[in-house]
């Protein structure tokens, strides 16, 4: 059950409302027609919780394009507005969990294996071009430029429990995630 109910509410039927509210949900609508549900959401669990709070979009880039790209400009911008003081929003499909990585050194533990993670891994510039480093994968790169409309890194491969990426910008980092129990 959750906690929170957030969004204009324009979609919900009254007996969801009801059934949840019954449960103890607190439901709070905001009319703001120049947000997303995703951004009054993400507002919602900033003024709610104690940071640092991190967030995890089941179902994320999923879905229609438009709302993916959407998706990924709330995950930029929920930072730098606040949203998530001194949190991380991963957004997570049946394929794969994104999540941004901050100007320096980032160091993320890979556990490959069976339920874990898969091999490949993606680091693409978001709002600006940005150099890279990279330590522990397959094709690692040094003071490497990447934009879009140039270069991007998509399909490298982890070959270390723990990766190394230096960035000069923010970046988004892809890993996929182990499917083969599925087979």
């Amino acid at each position: 059950i959750p906690d929170f109910i957030c969004g204009d509410l324009d979609s919900i039927r009254p007996e969801i409302r009801a059934h949840y509210e019954k449960k103890g949900t607190k439901v709070i609508q905001d009319p703001d027609q120049y947000s997303s549900d995703l951004t009054k959401s993400l507002k919602c669990i900033g003024n709610y919780t104690k940071p640092p709070m991190h967030a995890v979009i089941i179902g994320g880039i999923g879905g229609r394009f438009d709302q993916g790209f959407s998706q990924l400009h709330h995950l930029y911008t929920a930072s730098q507005e606040s949203m998530l003081p001194n949190g991380q929003i991963f957004l997570v499909n049946s394929q794969s969990i994104c999540f941004l990585l901050e100007k320096g050194m980032n160091k993320i533990t890979t556990p490959v294996g069976p339920g874990l993670f898969a091999e490949n891994v993606g680091i693409i510039p978001m709002a600006r071009p940005s150099v890279i480093t990279t330590k522990g994968l397959e094709w690692d790169v040094s003071d490497w430029y990447t934009e879009f409309g140039g270069q991007i890194s998509t399909s490298n491969h982890i070959k270390s429990q723990t990766i190394e990426i230096e960035t000069s910008e923010r970046v988004l980092f892809t890993i996929e995630l182990d499917r083969s129990h599925e087979q």
